[in-house]
């Protein structure tokens, strides 16, 4: 089925090129510009852009030891970036195993997050397993908390910060995997990261690995919350019809996405403390971010530790308990 995709997706049938060190005579000059997938020995694929397929095969053969087939399709030049990202988007999608990083919504294989948080407590925190606990606060670094005490400051005299650090601790309660252990080494959160707008701020934003996954604005006249989450669980979850269903309750779906997360993912935008609290208590979109979340851990670890405001995790996660608790 997933080989299926490539001839779909206007590929070739592979060629074996078990022990070749050179592809030069399968691949005429002036037409080894284009999009190429390597096949391995164990059945997966990596796809890559080319303006001359066969220097890059060299460079393949030097890292890959278990290389056994390649296929190629000719690609101007101008088109690789969109057609390299078709293709890894169509064939992940369609099921077929990929070595490749960028452009992935899933990062498969032994990664540096699993030493933090076990593959076994990842399942089970994705299940909600009441059983597990969280670390204690450990961002206890004296100059970070420094830094960032007068943009907290300024944070808590907006208007609407009250409500804006509820949204944000529901957030990192809810879908960030064990939050306090993972905290500024795998995410993020940066306080007023542009300072004081005039009519309109950004009050903060929280950073998964390399992607604002949360972004709260504000003005005088209320907020603005916009949420990027995985689509396979609201397709799951809510149907093929998951984003009419969202538009019905006046959330906006942008379809943005960033490189980082791959394909499965989209933009919701809400408006209002109320109408972002829903986003932030429905099941379906709660597992929907968790998701998101949880794969860009596995990619790697936050970009930007120094821009942390650990205030406003211990503000926001305050707030959200007061407001559990009726206070």
């Amino acid at each position: 089925m997933p080989d299926r995709l490539l001839a779909e997706l206007g590929f070739p049938t592979f060629q074996d090129v078990t022990g070749q060190t050179s592809v030069a005579r399968l691949h005429r000059a002036g037409q080894r510009c284009g999009i190429y997938v390597l096949g391995f020995a164990d059945g997966e694929r990596y796809v890559g852009q080319a303006v001359d397929v066969t220097r890059r095969f060299l460079n393949h053969r030097k890292t890959y030891a278990d290389l056994t087939h390649l296929t190629f399709k000719c690609v101007p030049e101008e088109e690789l970036d969109a057609e390299e990202q078709r293709c890894i988007h169509t064939l992940e999608a369609g099921g077929m195993l990929l070595r490749n990083f960028d452009h992935m919504s899933v990062v498969r294989g032994d990664r540096a997050f699993d030493q933090v948080v076990t593959p076994a407590e990842q399942e089970a925190w994705l299940r909600s397993d009441p059983n597990l606990q969280d670390g204690e606060p450990h961002v206890l670094d004296e100059s970070l908390w420094r830094r960032q005490r007068h943009k907290f400051e300024q944070f808590m005299a907006l208007p609407h910060a009250q409500q804006a650090l509820t949204l944000l601790g529901q957030y990192i309660a809810a879908t960030i995997p064990f939050p306090r252990t993972t905290e500024q080494d795998f995410w993020i959160v940066t306080c007023l990261p542009y300072g004081m707008g005039k009519d309109f701020t950004t009050y903060c934003r929280v950073t998964v690995n390399m992607q604002e996954n949360l972004s709260i604005y504000g003005s005088e006249e209320g907020l603005e919350v916009s949420i990027h989450t995985a689509v396979s669980p609201l397709k799951e979850l809510l149907g093929e019809d998951w984003q009419q269903i969202l538009e019905e309750g006046e959330f906006e779906v942008t379809g943005h996405r960033y490189r980082s997360g791959g394909h499965d993912q989209t933009n919701i935008l809400a408006f209002g403390y109320e109408h972002a609290g829903v986003l932030l208590t429905v099941m379906e979109t709660l597992q929907s971010m968790a998701v998101l979340n949880l794969r860009l851990m596995r990619r790697g670890g936050s970009y930007q530790p120094g821009s942390h405001c650990p205030q406003l995790v211990d503000a926001a996660l305050e707030a959200m308990t007061a407001m559990q608790q009726g206070r």
